[in-house]
Formats: C-alpha cells, sequence, structure tokens
C-alpha cells in the first residue's frame, strides 16, 4: 500500500481538530448552530494554516442531517454521500490551473443546477488570486446574485491582489499563523499516535521550522521520521534541515561581534567544504543573535526557546559580554542577506561581505559599542575631579581649548547624558577668536552633537567653562602613515597625492 504523508493523514476532519484558528471556527459553528449561512466567504492567510482544512469542514457541516457541536457527523445519509470522490456537491476549484474566462463562465452556467445530495453545492476556489481579471469580473456577476442552494469560499494567500468588489461580497476571515506550542503538541500527538519517539527538544525544533505552517511542520516531521527511524532526536533534526551545527554556530557568532575576520572566515570555508547552505548558515545566524537578544533581555528566555541548556548558557555567556545594540546590528546584516540571495548565484562571496561588515562595524556609533569612549569619558572626569580636589580651578581663560573641552565632556557626564558625552570626548576643540571649534571626524558622533536637543545640552556645559559660543564642525582624516605606504606600494612611486 502506497504511503500517505502526515499532512494527508492527519487533515482534520471537524472542526474540533482545526488549531490556532478558534476566531474562525467560533464564528462558522455559530453560523451552522443558527442557521445564518452565508453565500460567499473569503479565507485568507500564509499556507498551512487550515483555509482548504476549514472549507472542506464547512461543506460538509452545511449539508450534514445531524451536525455535532458544528462539525460533521460523518454517519448521517449526507455525509456518506459527500465522502464519495463522485459527488457534485462539492467542487474544489484550483485557479491556479482553471483561471480563464471560459473556465469561470462554465462554472456560472452550472450552477443553477440543484444539489444532488445535500441542501447546499459548495464551490471552494483555492488561490482564487491567480484568476485573470476577465475570470473575476464573470465570477462577481455570480456572487452578486447567486441561487440560494450556492455557496462560494474563496482561498487565498495573497488578499491584496483580489478586486474591492469581489472582496465586498464577501464575508472575510484571516487566518493567523499557529503559536509554536500549538503545532508542537499537535506533533507530539502524532508521534504518540504513530508510535515515534522523540525528545522534547526536538519537537519544538521542527515547531520552529514550521513558521506558524502546520503543513510546513508536519512534511518536516516526515522526513525526520525517516532520517531518524523512529526515535527523533535534536541532532537529527538539525541535519535534516540542513542547519549548522549550535556550538559551532556561536563560535563563529564570537568571532563576529569579537571583530575577528580571519577566524569567521575560516569557519564559513569549513562549513562550505561540509556543504553547508550559505542561505540557511545566513539565516541561522540571524536567528542565533535574536536568540541571545531575547537571552539578554527576557528573564523567562530559557522556557521561550526551548534550547539544549548547553546552547543556551553559551547564549547566556555570549550576550552578557556584549551590548543590546552590537548583537542588534550583526542581526541586521544578516536577515538583509534574504533579500540579496534571491538575485545572486554568489551567496557564498555576499555572506562572506556581509560577515566582514558585520564583524567590522564601527564601534563607536551611536548606539554601538561605546566601552573605549566611556574608558575615556571616565579618565576625563577622573583628572578632573583630582584637580578639585586639590584645590586647583583655573579660570576658563587660563585653559587651553582642550582643556575647556574635557572639562565640557566630564560636565556632560555628571549631568547624566552618557552617550553625549562620550561623542564629545571622541571630538577635538581649537579655540578661535570668534568661537570654540568642535572638530568631529566620526559620523555618528556628527549626527549626536547636531543634534537640536542635544546641542542645548551642550550649551549649558560650555558656559561653565568658555563664554565663546560652541561651533561644530565635521572634518575628514586619512592615516597617511597606512593608506599612503599601501596606495604607493601598489601604483609605485610615481604616484602623487594632492
Amino acid at each position: 500500500m502506497a504511503y500517505t504523508s502526515l499532512y494527508r493523514r492527519y487533515r482534520p476532519d471537524t472542526f474540533r481538530d482545526v488549531i490556532g484558528q478558534d476566531h474562525v471556527v467560533r464564528t462558522l459553528v455559530n453560523q451552522i448552530k443558527s442557521g445564518n449561512i452565508g453565500h460567499a466567504y473569503l479565507f485568507t492567510g500564509t499556507r498551512g494554516t487550515g483555509k482548504t482544512s476549514v472549507a472542506k469542514i464547512f461543506s460538509r457541516a452545511v449539508n450534514c442531517l445531524a451536525p455535532e457541536d458544528g462539525s460533521p457527523c460523518g454517519k448521517c445519509e449526507v455525509c456518506m454521500e459527500l465522502a464519495l470522490s463522485g459527488n457534485f456537491d462539492i467542487l474544489e476549484i484550483d485557479a491556479a490551473s482553471n483561471n480563464s474566462v471560459d473556465q469561470i463562465r462554465e462554472l456560472t452556467d452550472k450552477i443553477n443546477f440543484p444539489p444532488t445530495a445535500g441542501k447546499y453545492k459548495v464551490y471552494i476556489i483555492d488561490e482564487v488570486h491567480m484568476l485573470s481579471k476577465s475570470a473575476h469580473n464573470a465570477l462577481l456577476k455570480t456572487l452578486e446574485e447567486p441561487p440560494e442552494h450556492a455557496i462560494f469560499i474563496l482561498a487565498t494567500t495573497e488578499v491584496h491582489a483580489i478586486p474591492a468588489t469581489i472582496l465586498s461580497r464577501c464575508m472575510r476571515f484571516d487566518f493567523r499563523l499557529v503559536p509554536l506550542a500549538k503545532i508542537a503538541d499537535r506533533l507530539k500527538f502524532i508521534f504518540d499516535d504513530n508510535g515515534v519517539k522523540y525528545s522534547e527538544q526536538a519537537v519544538r525544533m521542527i515547531a520552529s521550522a514550521g513558521q506558524g505552517s502546520v503543513r510546513d511542520a508536519l512534511s518536516i516531521a516526515d522526513m525526520c521520521v525517516s532520517y531518524c527511524s523512529g526515535d527523533i532526536t535534536y541532532e537529527g533534526v538539525l541535519e535534516v534541515l540542513g542547519t549548522s551545527d549550535p556550538v559551532k554556530l556561536v563560535a563563529l557568532a564570537e568571532d563576529i561581534l569579537a571583530c575577528n575576520v580571519e577566524g569567521a572566515l575560516s569557519k564559513i570555508s569549513a562549513m562550505c567544504d561540509l556543504g553547508k547552505s550559505m542561505a540557511v548558515l545566513a539565516s541561522d545566524l540571524a536567528t542565533l543573535f535574536r536568540n541571545a537578544l531575547y537571552v539578554k533581555n527576557c528573564g523567562d528566555a530559557a522556557e521561550l526557546l526551548a534550547l539544549p541548556n548547553e546552547l543556551y548558557a553559551a547564549l547566556k555567556e555570549l550576550s552578557s559580554r556584549y551590548d543590546q545594540s552590537r548583537l542588534l546590528a550583526a542581526m541586521r546584516r544578516m536577515t538583509e542577506m534574504e533579500g540579496e540571495f534571491r538575485y545572486s548565484t554568489q551567496h557564498r562571496i555576499l555572506l562572506e561581505a556581509a560577515v566582514i561588515a558585520a564583524a567590522t562595524e564601527p564601534r563607536a556609533e551611536h548606539g554601538g559599542d561605546t566601552r573605549e569612549l566611556e574608558q575615556k569619558v571616565a579618565a576625563i572626569a577622573k583628572r578632573v575631579n583630582a584637580l578639585s580636589r586639590s584645590g586647583f580651578e583655573p579660570a576658563p581663560a587660563a585653559k587651553d581649548a582642550g582643556q575647556v573641552w574635557g572639562n565640557v565632556a566630564s560636565e556632560l557626564q555628571r549631568m547624566g547624558v552618557g552617550v553625549l558625552a562620550i561623542a564629545a570626548a571622541e571630538a577635538k576643540a581649537e579655540e578661535h577668536e570668534d568661537a570654540l571649534v568642535v572638530k568631529v571626524s566620526s559620523e555618528s558622533a556628527m549626527r549626536i552633537l547636531s543634534d537640536p536637543a542635544n546641542r542645548k545640552l551642550l550649551s549649558e556645559a560650555a558656559v561653565k567653562y568658555t563664554a565663546k559660543p560652541l561651533r561644530i564642525e565635521e572634518v575628514r582624516r586619512i592615516e597617511e602613515n597606512k593608506v599612503i605606504p599601501y596606495l604607493t606600494g601598489m601604483f609605485g612611486k610615481s604616484l602623487e597625492i594632492t
């Protein structure tokens, strides 16, 4: 006997079996109980969330002679008749392959024929957004004035592609992504029903990989059952999904965050040699950084993420050594890769470039890793405090521009505006006749210092040490000791730099 996949064997037969769509099920059940049946329904939502399954259950329930809590009984004469493959009272049409106006006209021409077994003739049009414009227009007339025995159920994953004239004539139901916990419970029920052994972590990983789609999760579960020979482990699921070893992935993330470009590229090369997909690796890295942010910010992250204890401990240690904005920046670099992979065949080069960019992210940017600048500000504050304790408080006019600006940075630190103080400590000051000119070489520091609210705070701090107004200027520096020898070596001594 041919094998039947899990998602087909465990397709819901009653509303009780539908998971994650309580808002839809409750409304439809109440309509069936009260007899207030509409003539046109629109089911929209991502794939694998139960649109077609609910449509089939509803089409049998409205015809059932003795519905049980709104669901078809499966035992009455009509239910038995509708279960046969030759029945014509429930017609399922795939609009992806039957999208011409002629096919819709053929359907509407036959709609006046009454049902043969039940009370209603139900037309389920799947992927209705695939219909041509003329086919939509042909369908519109029927939706406007349908016969009493006809019910239309339109299902789509792209509701924005359906004309407003169609939408306005349908009762719309939005199917939501199914929560991970509900998918995991469903998987456990199915595994137990088939005598399959499993670990809790493996089930959570499969449910997570489904990304809210029950069908996708069951398809992955099918592969895991075969690969693991009936004993599903966390490691086996990782192999089926093609995802990276968590230990190696944490080590790669560590290299990225620590700006170890050589180590990161070496690890990517090793994973590439093992045949790992670069797109999957980028996705895995994005997920790891996201998990690290959960660990850093959520006290119940261990329960939410359901990771192995060793991996959770590694993420906790990793997240404790890097600030939130650093983790966010790395995660964004990896998530940006998804769109780029679609339009390129050079996935490895794209990933390597993204990893280098993430590893060399400017550490002193606003909201970035500011430890080095914080140390500078602390040193300045310490020096100012030492002078104050010694009783030495020179007049502002006696100080040079650098000292004045150092005092301003310390004042900002005392005022509690740490980020502004850090940006100020990074800048240099020069005293001109008409102003104290602040030279800024960092784009991020320039953005912070130029902010109107921050300028007001700067003025409040500076007025204590100088009577001159502030003027902030952005400058660009070239490290000649590094750049010029490099260019000379490349182009020869005849190179002229002006």
